[in-house]
């Protein structure tokens, strides 16, 4: 049985639907882009958590697995598929992005912005005001 969950802070529902949206539209564009480069949907897991956990430096493999949200048993064939494509370099039993990772990160972060923009474009100019008077951006 599927159940809702609704708050009662209108701000969190607002937040919800529109949030939604974006995610929709930016999502689309990731998984797109996951089956272009041919990366499972563990792939980008374990590849969205190197990227959360790169600022930390080399990271043990449970770290990860503990972020992208999965068993060890998972995450050692994910990371040996990513570290044999050439995106993960290890040390110590530690891993972390290497330079062909973090290009690869780089274009993860672009095509989710591509997606945040083809959000953006389809909001009508005065909803567009509208938030940006939410967020305090200047024009």
């Amino acid at each position: 049985m599927i159940t809702t969950t609704t708050s009662t802070d209108p701000l969190v529902d607002v937040l919800a639907t529109r949030l939604r949206r974006v995610d929709l539209v930016a999502w689309q564009r990731i998984a797109a882009w996951a089956e272009e480069t041919e990366l499972s949907l563990e792939d980008l897991r374990l590849l969205l958590a190197c990227i959360v956990k790169a600022e930390d430096g080399p990271t043990p493999i449970s770290e990860l697995a503990e972020m992208a949200g999965f068993p060890l048993e998972v995450a050692y064939p994910v990371i040996h598929r990513l570290r044999g494509r050439g995106y993960l370099k290890e040390e110590r039993r530690r891993y972390s992005l290497s330079p062909q990772g973090e290009e690869l990160a780089a274009t993860l972060e672009a095509v989710h912005r591509q997606g945040i923009q083809t959000y953006v474009d389809g909001i009508d100019p005065v909803e567009r005001k509208r938030l940006d008077a939410a967020f305090e951006i200047a024009e």
